[in-house]
């Protein structure tokens, strides 16, 4: 009895210590770049973030152009990503046949596996020649009135080639997520609903779904983290220049894009160097406080949802 209590506390012990280590390693690298951008912080302010100037020679950083690239690329990608995402998961999970459905999931989460500098180069070639012969002439010639659809310059470079390549990239992150989370909604609450007169698709919106809320949010979470970091499928593609982006189609640069390009020489300048890594800060930042943000939101609709029993309670 002796010997199995021991096991038991020693194994209780190594998981421990596996979980420490990761929070533990967590607040390592927040306390260094705090660390390393403090200097920045101290010196610019909160001014650093809506600055637009990005000057090393003068000594003048602001990280507006590149927070203002960072978000438009992700919740671009985002915008396009979910719909499909949602629409892949459905299918493979109640639509797509037994015999299919083992062989077209493992495509799918292949896909999330595919290194982004394959995805990137997939998309020069590809993408970008398709938005400069096809996609930019045609709105620029019927949508040029329009300030945010306005071509600029007819290279296929820019916001939204970058952001397509992101979508197909966090595309299987979110459908893969989608369909696990409806395949753990309880069968017997589906069969109720259909014994009940719900058609197939009443059940999907009025009881799976609901009850997957959960996971589908983290499959979102996900991707919107993977898309707000992504950095060299962008860099090949959103055209890397320092400006904020007027429209669609307008070059520009992310915050990922930037740190990949220029760290390696920011380095010989403290100041420069403790600028990026503020930069580097901000997005840091970011995917904590929309984790917060969402799992608050989350906790409020599946607590009005969920107040009286989902299937039926009174």
């Amino acid at each position: 009895m002796f010997t199995l209590k021991y096991k038991d506390d020693l194994f209780k012990f190594i998981l421990s210590v596996f979980v420490l280590s990761v929070v533990l390693i967590f607040l390592i690298s927040v306390i260094i770049i705090l660390y390393y951008s403090y200097p920045s912080v101290i010196r610019y302010g909160i001014s650093f973030l809506w600055t637009k100037e990005w000057n090393p020679p003068k000594e003048v950083f602001g990280a507006l152009t590149f927070i203002a690239g960072t978000f438009i690329v992700t919740f671009l990608a985002l915008l396009f990503a979910i719909p499909f995402s949602f629409g892949i998961g459905i299918f493979l999970q109640e639509y797509c046949p037994y015999f299919l459905r083992g062989i077209f999931t493992v495509i799918v989460e292949m896909l999330a596996g595919i290194p982004s500098v394959v995805f990137g180069v997939w998309g020069v070639l590809t993408i970008v020649p398709w938005l400069r012969e096809s996609v930019e002439p045609f709105f620029d010639a019927h949508f040029s009135s329009i300030p945010f659809l306005k071509v600029e310059e007819n290279i296929g470079y820019g916001i939204l080639a970058a952001s397509i390549i992101v979508a197909f990239m966090i595309l299987p992150i979110i459908s893969s997520i989608t369909k696990d989370s409806l395949a753990s909604v309880p069968k017997l609450a589906k069969d109720g609903a259909l014994a009940m007169g719900a058609t197939k698709l009443d059940v999907i919106k009025d009881v799976s779904l609901p009850y997957a809320l959960n996971g589908i949010y983290g499959g979102i979470i996900l991707g919107f983290g993977r898309a707000i970091g992504e950095t060299i499928a962008v860099v090949l593609l959103i055209g890397n220049q320092a400006v904020v982006p007027k429209s669609l189609f307008s070059v520009g640069y992310t915050i990922s894009s930037l740190l990949a390009n220029t760290f390696t020489f920011a380095v010989i300048s403290p100041i420069y160097a403790s600028a990026e890594v503020e930069l580097a800060l901000v997005l840091l930042l970011t995917s904590l406080i929309v984790n917060i943000i969402g799992r608050n939101i989350l906790n409020r609709v599946i607590g009005g949802r969920f107040s009286r029993s989902q299937f039926g309670g009174g």
